[in-house]
């Protein structure tokens, strides 16, 4: 206990030893009040100066702290019925101070929302009513500590918001500069005293905390990190409000996972004045005080390059892996890359991280959820499967470049200043059922180490108003997060309904191809949408198009190549007439491949002969009648022979 302290309580101790063997002395009773009102540094005078306790709470605090010693003292104040040594009562708090058993002058001090109520576990206006100081109050008295399970970041993955620095406090990233400018600007404008709310808006691990802090050390100020639960009671939300007076610091509020209560955060700011709001939403929350909003943006490409460089020297990372193709794949906050080299770490067993184990680092961190309008298709095809016109192939290995050279294009020349949106990679695939859309697709994840997911418009398309656009912007949101290509399959359930407006359906069709138009723009990934009548998007949709790939019907040519590679190097493969099937059938690839795969069953499930003739042509009346077509013996040519019993 300090030298104020001891003051303190030796005052109170002559003081009452006094009343108690010769009555009052005043000239005791004056040092002792001389003493209180004195102040100093201690959490009894922050404590009073917070509240603004007058001489009758002032003195009560110090009478409730001491009962709360107990001991000797505990059994003098029961000896001028102060009540039990936990507690004591308002009749003998104006007895032994002020010689009068009356508390009528004092029941203005004892009311609903006073700074006694605030302070005691019971404040009622009885004389005999029982106060006890409360729990937390005894402890900041004595200890100047202030605890409390909500001064907490809900998850540190930021790794800015606790008391290490964060590597953007190392690494000069201006989007979080700018943050911290303009919020200087407000908290210095700003009366503390005054319900106010500043929304500090961005992407989680973008480095809004980092800013807070940086901004409230630039103006000499002091903020406390608090989490909030979806449900606080009003007694919890005032303990908590009281600590946070005492504290003495701005409230810089996070919320638990799908929690959110503007009335608690309401109450906050009335109570402690300024107070400050961690979302991601800039409109989240009606606060009933002024508010202001701040966004921490994500760092440029070339901050991005940055930050991967720095974090990369942390690690054992392969000479060849390529940083700035990372950058232009993933666009991460400073505190995903973080995260992402760790996990990738820990994956590698803290070898030496190659591209891969980055890559994979990248989708093991932060997961794939794309809840239940998307399905993940994995990317099993390469180069060499796809047969395609040369022209048609160069788009798609272009269309990757552009992926992995963002960085060097956008911020390296300086091109990224003259499209501040429109940055997403999107294609239209076009071409007949079967020509190799969803494998072009899958080859195009593959060679970018990207998962992809396929999204279904049929599936995603509403009769009901704002339900497409509902779903399409849970798809986005989601792919933002996941960082995952996006491959909208069956793109004309959309688009087939893009009209003249001739009534107010038509009108909400063209809306939301619209709005998927703008989904694409603000995207900063991959898109690929694959359509069968590319004729029916406008051409406005088709110009902020970055690329859109023909897929034609193969030729003989290509309907050679792909008969060929339809085989694995395994299979055991008869006399084949390649060049009858070329001329005679006129099939797409995935008819080609269903072929193929046919008739390696049914040669497994007969002799130990190699796949032939008989079993493709089986396989292409099944084929054939699939889509209801008849093979006839004029189909079959000269193998017909093959589908008979003899």
């Amino acid at each position: 206990m300090n030298e104020r302290y001891e003051e303190l309580f030796s005052a109170l101790d002559r003081y009452l030893a006094d009343f108690s063997g010769k009555g009052r002395d005043p000239e005791e009773a004056g040092r002792l009040f001389g003493i209180i009102e004195k102040g100093g540094d201690t959490p009894y005078d922050t404590i009073c100066n917070v509240f603004g306790c007058g001489r009758f709470e002032a003195c009560a605090v110090l009478l409730g702290a001491f009962v709360t010693i107990g001991g000797t003292r505990g059994d003098l104040l029961r000896a001028f019925g102060a009540g039990e040594p936990s507690g004591i009562t308002p009749a003998a708090v104006s007895g032994i101070f002020f010689g009068c058993s009356d508390i009528m002058p004092f029941v203005e001090f004892l009311g609903k929302g006073t700074a006694l109520d605030r302070l005691f576990d019971g404040t009622e206006p009885y004389a005999k009513a029982q106060m006890k100081l409360g729990s937390s109050i005894a402890s900041y008295f004595f200890t100047g500590a202030l605890y409390d399970p909500l001064f907490a970041v809900e998850d540190d993955d930021e790794g800015d918001a606790t008391e290490t620095p964060a590597f953007s406090d190392y690494i000069p990233l201006a989007s979080t500069d700018k943050a911290v400018r303009e919020l200087c600007a407000i908290i210095s404008g700003l009366d503390p005293a005054k319900p106010s709310v500043i929304r500090v808006t961005g992407e989680k691990g973008a480095g809004r905390h980092t800013a807070v802090q940086r901004a409230f050390a630039a103006v000499g100020g002091r903020c406390i990190p608090v989490t909030l639960p979806a449900k606080l009671s009003a007694e919890r939300t005032e303990e908590l409000c009281t600590k946070l007076l005492l504290a003495e610091s701005v409230p810089v509020i996070t919320f638990a996972e799908g929690a959110f209560s503007a009335e608690a955060v309401g109450t906050i700011a009335d109570e402690t004045g300024m107070t400050v709001v961690i979302c991601e939403d800039e409109t989240m929350g009606d606060f009933g005080a002024e508010s202001y909003t701040v966004k921490v943006g994500l760092p440029v490409l070339e901050e991005q390059l940055l930050l991967w460089q720095t974090m990369s020297r942390e690690h054992s990372v392969a000479p060849d892996a390529d940083l700035a193709e990372l950058t232009g794949e993933f666009e991460l906050t400073p505190a995903g890359v973080k995260k992402v080299l760790r996990c990738a770490s820990l994956l590698a067993g803290g070898g030496t991280l190659t591209m891969a184990d980055i890559k994979n680092g990248c989708y093991r961190s932060f997961g794939s959820d794309m809840g239940s309008k998307a399905v993940r298709i994995d990317s099993a095809f390469g180069w060499d499967d796809l047969v395609l016109p040369t022209h048609s192939k160069e788009l798609l290995r272009a269309a990757c470049d552009q992926v992995r050279l963002r960085h060097k294009v956008f911020d390296g020349w300086g091109f990224g200043r003259k499209m501040p949106y429109g940055k997403s990679v999107s294609m239209i695939f076009t071409g007949s059922p079967g020509t190799g859309k969803t494998m072009a697709a899958q080859i195009v994840a593959k060679e970018l180490g990207m998962d992809i997911y396929r999204i279904s418009l049929a599936n995603v398309v509403s009769k009901y108003i704002g339900e497409t656009e509902k779903n399409l912007n849970e798809i986005f949101d989601n792919a933002k997060q996941s960082h995952v290509i996006l491959f909208f399959d069956e793109a004309d359930a959309l688009f087939s309904r893009r009209t003249e407006v001739k009534d107010s359906n038509d009108k909400y069709s063209n809306m939301e191809a619209a709005f998927l138009l703008q989904k694409i723009e603000e995207f900063s990934g991959v898109v690929i949408l694959a359509t069968n009548l590319v004729q029916n998007f406008d051409e406005a949709f088709k110009r902020r198009m970055r690329f859109i790939i023909d897929f034609p019907f193969p030729d003989a040519d290509r309907r050679r190549a792909l008969w060929k590679r339809a085989f694995p190097e395994k299979a055991p493969l008869g006399n084949i007439d390649f060049e009858f099937l070329v001329s005679h059938y006129e099939l797409s690839g995935s008819n080609i491949r269903n072929i193929a795969l046919h008739s390696a069953f049914l040669a497994a499930s007969g002799t130990e002969e190699p796949i032939g003739m008989k079993h493709i042509m089986a396989a292409l009346r099944n084929e054939y009648a699939k889509s209801g077509k008849a093979f006839t013996r004029a189909e079959a040519g000269e193998y017909y022979y093959c589908l008979t019993d003899n």
